[in-house]
């Protein structure tokens, strides 16, 4: 079986490689993309379902919320996950919390972040895998 893929999108470099790494290492295959459009492309070109979207909120160019809603055209069946540095901006609270979609405040730890990847994916194995 084909472990599931997760676009990882988040234009500070070491958060995208770090996430990417805990993703990887609990068995995801991950495609990572350090900007919105990095992200849209990568979509374009990966002919196979996207489990999830795990994206940064405020970004240069499209934020999270705008990348999901045109990452929905091409890969309809992919489910979202948000995550902010700054949760108590109005962007995430009117944007992501009030329409009770998926989030993560920054900064979190591996096993903040398989568990709400579980959660979103609707599984019950990778909280072991955070150790």
């Amino acid at each position: 079986m084909r472990p599931d893929i997760i676009l990882v999108v988040d234009d500070e470099p070491v958060v995208l490689k770090i996430v990417a790494s805990i993703l990887s290492s609990a068995g995801f295959e991950v495609l990572p993309a350090g900007s919105p459009e990095a992200a849209l492309a990568a979509a374009r070109l990966h002919p196979e379902p996207i489990q999830l979207l795990l994206s940064d909120v405020v970004m240069p160019g499209l934020r999270g919320p705008d990348l999901a809603e045109a990452l929905r055209s091409l890969h309809p069946e992919t489910a979202w996950l948000f995550m902010a540095g700054l949760p108590d901006t109005a962007e995430v609270s009117e944007r992501i919390l009030d329409r009770g979609l998926p989030f993560l405040s920054k900064p979190f730890d591996a096993r903040t972040l398989l568990n709400k990847v579980e959660e979103v994916l609707g599984r019950r194995s990778l909280a072991a895998a955070a150790g």
